[in-house]
Order: structure tokens, then sequence, then C-alpha cells
């Protein structure tokens, strides 16, 4: 079982000033208590259950993983959701790695998540939850010392390195992704995302931070010229805030903000989204990037014959736009063809089925639609072909079956 999940709860404390105060969930900026959250249930079912489920689609489990880190030298525990029905087809998908997986990776945050690519605002994710060992060590890339004398960070670089080198090509091996990253952080370890954009840009082609702590002496210094240097390419930075977020991160990220419009070298962008009576971390920080990176993505036409072309060519734009391809839904798809057909709009029909056909190449039902299509349209042979494709994909398929007998009669 998947332990249970905390999520820190912020509290007023000390900001950065000129002697930095102590940005630790123990004490001082920002403080976090522990509240109990749990995975749904259902998640922490059996992929066998999962996929044995007559007629019901159930969300594949959490699943836990370990390696064993040369970078850092110890143990990393993560944890992997991913997308439902991932085992019923050989689509491929873009992956989240959430740094503080301990409170980020959460029923709340996952769900978010897949409810958006549901109502097609966002495409489908991987999340992959990154536990921290020593958190403290892990978010900065200079030893930081506090007004009490404690200190932090100092191992960012070999976390950002076990990421990139480790935990990144054995989630690549291990499943079905797309070749694009989005690299996730809050808090302090928003800082470690923004400081990853710029330390080794190649580890994600986006990246969120939610009220990330920006106030690092290293940071302060340096942060103009980085920008100015930034040879990273076409990468993307959503920047997240609560509208009553601490003052220090509000002034820091309204300030990189700005500073990437003005100075960066073109393929850098920033957005900037405040969270309505949000405070530090609101909790729909992560959907609120990934709207904020995916702006645009979500069809809001209609899928009819007059609009079909121009659906089909913004649909076709996003791997060029979003670094991450698309394709509109085999049911909406299968319905306009069908309304084509019984239109008697043949061409037009077949040009739909074959376009869903084309997008959905080992869907057997594709295959019988646009064999229907063609024989209506006087076509037997070339729908004979597609019930024989279709067979080939399913041998059991039924109508394919009953069509190809039906012709052979």
């Amino acid at each position: 079982m998947l332990p249970a999940i905390t999520r820190g709860i912020p509290v007023q404390g000390s900001l950065f000033q000129s002697t930095p105060q102590r940005s630790d969930p123990r004490k001082g900026f920002p403080m976090f208590f522990p509240r109990t959250l749990f995975l749904a249930s259902c998640l922490i079912c059996s992929s066998r259950l999962a996929a044995n489920a007559e007629g019901v689609t159930l969300p594949i489990p959490v699943r836990i993983e370990k390696l064993e880190s040369a970078k850092v030298g110890e143990t990393r525990e993560f944890w992997v959701s991913l997308p439902d029905g991932y085992f019923e087809n050989e689509e491929r998908f873009p992956v989240v790695y959430m740094m503080d997986g301990d409170f980020n990776f959460n029923s709340g945050g996952i769900g978010a998540v897949r409810h958006a690519a549901q109502l097609g605002e966002t495409p489908e994710f991987i999340i992959v939850g990154i536990k921290n060992t020593n958190r403290s060590k892990d978010i900065f890339p200079e030893v930081v010392t506090y007004a009490d004398g404690s200190k932090d960070g100092g191992r960012a670089d070999q976390y950002l390195d076990f990421i990139q080198e480790e935990l990144i090509p054995h989630i690549e091996k291990t499943y079905r992704t797309e070749n694009f990253r989005v690299l996730y952080g809050t808090s302090n370890s928003g800082f470690t995302a923004v400081y990853s954009l710029f330390r080794n840009p190649a580890t994600a082609n986006a990246y969120i931070a939610a009220s990330a702590t920006l106030s690092i002496p290293y940071f302060r210094k340096e942060r103009d010229n980085l920008i100015r240097d930034f040879k990273g390419g076409r990468r993307r930075l959503s920047l997240v805030m609560g509208e009553h977020d601490f003052p220090t991160v509000i002034s820091g990220s309204g300030a990189l903000k700005e500073q990437i419009g003005l100075n960066a070298p073109v393929g850098l962008s920033c957005r900037l989204a405040v969270i309505r009576n949000g405070e530090h971390v609101p909790a729909n920080s992560l959907i609120e990037g990934l709207r904020d990176l995916f702006d645009g993505w979500k069809v809001t036409q209609r899928l009819t014959e007059a609009s079909f072309p121009e659906i089909r060519a913004q649909v076709e734009a996003r791997l060029s736009k979003f670094g991450v391809p698309g394709k509109l839904p085999e049911d909406a798809l299968r319905e306009l063809g069908k309304t084509l057909l019984g239109e008697k709009k043949f061409d037009m029909a077949i040009e739909v089925f074959e376009y869903r056909a084309r997008t959905f190449p080992r869907s057997a039902d594709a295959q019988v639609s646009l064999g229907d299509a063609y024989g209506q349209a006087g076509k037997p042979e070339k729908a004979r072909e597609c019930y024989q494709q279709a067979l080939s994909l399913a041998p059991g398929h039924a109508a394919a079956r009953a069509r190809l007998e039906q012709k052979e009669k």
C-alpha cells in the first residue's frame, strides 16, 4: 500500500530579507503542518482487476518504484500514475515529473489532471511523483545560511542530475512516453524547477513553478544574466502563485516574468497565473500551470461537416505548437461519419472515416465503419479490404465477419 500522503498547509512566517530566513517544513518560511491525505482506494486496486472488469475501465493503480541513485548516493522512491486505459492501446503520453511528491502526489491533484484531459483542455499525462529523502539539501545549489544559523541546500545539482540522468531514462524505458516532459515544483522546489530551467534546459520541455522561492542570493544576483544568456531553445515556464501569497513570492515571480518578457532570447517564454483568493502553493497550481502551457489546445467548436477541416487543422497543428501530438476523439469522428452516411454524403463520410482509420490504426471498428462507407458508395472491393483488415486487428470481430460472409453469398 502507498503510505499516507501529507500536504503542507502554509502559515505565515518570516520571509527572505537581507539575511535569509529558514525555508524548511519544520520552521520559518514557509512553515508546513502536515494534514493527512489518502489516495482514493480505487487507485490501489490491482492492475489485473482493472484489466478484467467487464465493460468498465477502472483507474490504473499507482505504481511504487525505487532507484539506486549514484548521483545522490541513496535509494530514491517514486510513484507513477498512468492514464486510465493505459493498457488498452499503444498510445504514448507526455510525462509530468512532480517534485515534493510527499504532498503534491495526491488524488486531488492527479484527478484534476485526468479531468482536464477528459474535458479536452490538455493532453493526458503519465505523472511521476518523486518522494523526498532530504528535501532541505535538494532544493538549492548552494548552501543557504538562515538567521538562526541553520543551513539548507547544497545538493540541487546532484538531485537534478538524478532526475535527468537516472529517473527520466528509467521512465522512458519502462513506459510509453512522448518526447515531452514537464518538471513541476512547489515553494522551495518551485525554485529548483526554475533553477533547472537555466542550469540544464534539456531536463524538460516545460516547467511549472508554484509559489517559487526566488529570493535565493544566487538567483537574485544571476537572474538577469541567466535570462540574457539562455541558450536552451524552445522552453516554456509557467509561474503560479496565490493572490494572497507571500510578498517575496509575488514580487519575485512578477519580476522573473517581466525580465523574461523583456530580455529572453527567442524560444524562452513565461506565463504567470495568479489564483484568485489563493495563498501559498494553491491546491490547483499544477492544473492551472498545465492549462497555461496548453492554452489553445482545446477544440471549442462542435464537430460538423462544415467545421471538420478547420478542427482537423487545429488538431494536426498541436505537435508544432505545443510539442505534443493530439487526436480528435474517435467517438466524435464515428458519429460525424454516421451522420454523413445517413445524409448519403458518401464522399465526405469516406474522408472522415479514412481520417479516423489513419488516426486510430489499431481500431477494428474504424475499419468496419470505413468498409460500410465504401460499400454504400458502390465500392465493394474496398469495403471487403476494410473488413479483412478489421479481422486482422480483431480476429473475433463479429460485425466484420458478418459483413464479409454477406458479401460472399
